[in-house]
């Protein structure tokens, strides 16, 4: 008797069966993206510009108004989690894909509106408490790379995801954790209160980040930080969209070509901050490998404060503050000077042969009398350093210290 069952069939069937026995059954309770009309609902919710809107966005200014001036981690994370600025974004991002641009229009409004209540009450509010400190959490919204891109690319695609499954709605907080909106507009209020009175942190040089002009170009690098995000979001939100379903490429044409224009102009300055980081990476590796190579003109103590590097021209410039020991009474100033000199012109040697780039290097020192008192059995040494040995004060620190 002739077995009618086809063999093939048979080894599909026992295959799928162990699969399924092997990853439970998923396969039925795979999530779809929900409905077009329930897309659109949600994000012409979200267009509107409520006073709920308005109430939890100026709830968020506030804490990050106050966080940013007294130095607060957890609170500016307090204010990104509340701040609902990330909704009217996304929502304009499915117009354009949608080709609705009275949507678009009224999604750009909220956003704009939103963006001059963050920037106007953080501006009035700095002014009236008077504080003119640039702590950490305000220079470091104030000089962009392409690394905040990459994290705002990142957040624009998981925020426009989790809009189109219900099962993961609620992760868009964690999404305003990743990317920050009110944070850097409220850094810009501060930075236009400041004015030319900002000053530095102790143990911060207002140098580090090119901040000559005080409270305007902390203004400037948080508002370019902004825009960095709003134009990453938007732009990956409508590829998201339109890989799930949602609106046309044809139709998106124009919005996406548009939003493309806006990217290429913000992609230079972040490519040469980006590029300025890898130099300051560089010179550090190159500080750490000279005294290995070099030890009988690296040695000593001393400390390293400030490193700040710019381009004027095709010429790099890196200037470096810091502290060394005072030169001992057998040796004179100008023996210091020279012997500070003589390591200078190997360093800059050396940097220009790794980035193959004229360099000028600019090296301030401030001499300081080391102290070393102890008490009891064990010898107790000032905060920072060791004991410097007999032959130590001679030469360069190589205990550098980057701010």
């Amino acid at each position: 008797m002739k077995n009618n069952k086809n063999p093939i069939k048979n080894i599909k069937d026992a295959s799928t069966s162990r699969w399924n026995k092997v990853t439970a059954g998923w396969k039925p309770y795979i999530e779809h993206p929900i409905e077009l009309e329930d897309l659109d609902e949600i994000m012409v919710g979200a267009s509107i510009p409520s006073f709920g809107y308005f109430f939890m966005l100026l709830l968020s200014t506030v804490i990050a108004t106050l966080g940013l001036l007294s130095n607060s981690a957890p609170a500016i994370i307090g204010a990104m989690i509340i701040a609902p600025l990330m909704a009217p974004i996304i929502s304009l991002a499915y117009s354009i894909d949608i080709f609705d641009w009275r949507l678009a229009r009224r999604s750009l409004l909220t956003v704009i509106s939103g963006v001059l209540l963050v920037i106007v009450f953080s501006y009035l509010s700095t002014r009236f408490i008077g504080i003119r400190i640039a702590d950490t959490e305000i220079l470091s919204r104030t000089s962009p790379t392409l690394l905040d891109l990459g994290v705002a690319m990142a957040a624009g695609a998981a925020a426009a995801f989790s809009y189109t499954r219900k099962s993961i709605i609620n992760s868009i907080a964690g999404v305003a954790i990743a990317v920050a909106l009110v944070p850097p507009l409220a850094v810009t209020g501060i930075g236009l209160a400041y004015g030319r009175s900002a000053t530095s942190d102790v143990g911060l040089s207002m140098t580090e980040l090119g901040l000559y002009s005080g409270g305007t170009d902390i203004a400037q690098g948080s508002f370019v930080l902004f825009t960095t995000n709003f134009v990453a979001i938007v732009f990956v939100a409508c590829i998201i969209l339109l890989t799930q379903g949602y609106g046309s490429w044809k139709k998106a044409g124009i919005g996406l070509f548009t939003v493309l224009i806006l990217s290429t102009v913000i992609v230079e300055p972040l490519h040469k901050a980006l590029y300025k980081l890898t130099v300051k990476s560089e010179v550090l590796e190159l500080m750490a490998s000279l005294p290995k190579e070099y030890p009988h003109m690296f040695s000593g103590q001393g400390r390293i404060d400030t490193l700040n590097v710019n381009y004027f021209g095709d010429t790099l410039n890196v200037e470096i503050e810091g502290i060394a020991p005072r030169p001992k009474l057998d040796m004179s100033s100008e023996d210091m000077s020279q012997r500070l000199q003589s390591v200078l012109d190997l360093f800059r040697e050396q940097l220009e042969i790794k980035l193959k780039s004229p360099v000028k290097v600019q090296l301030d020192v401030v001499p300081v009398d080391l102290l070393s008192v102890s008490s009891g059995g064990e010898e107790l040494n000032p905060v920072g350093y060791e004991k410097p040995h007999e032959s130590d004060e001679e030469g360069l620190s190589t205990n550098a210290e980057i701010e």
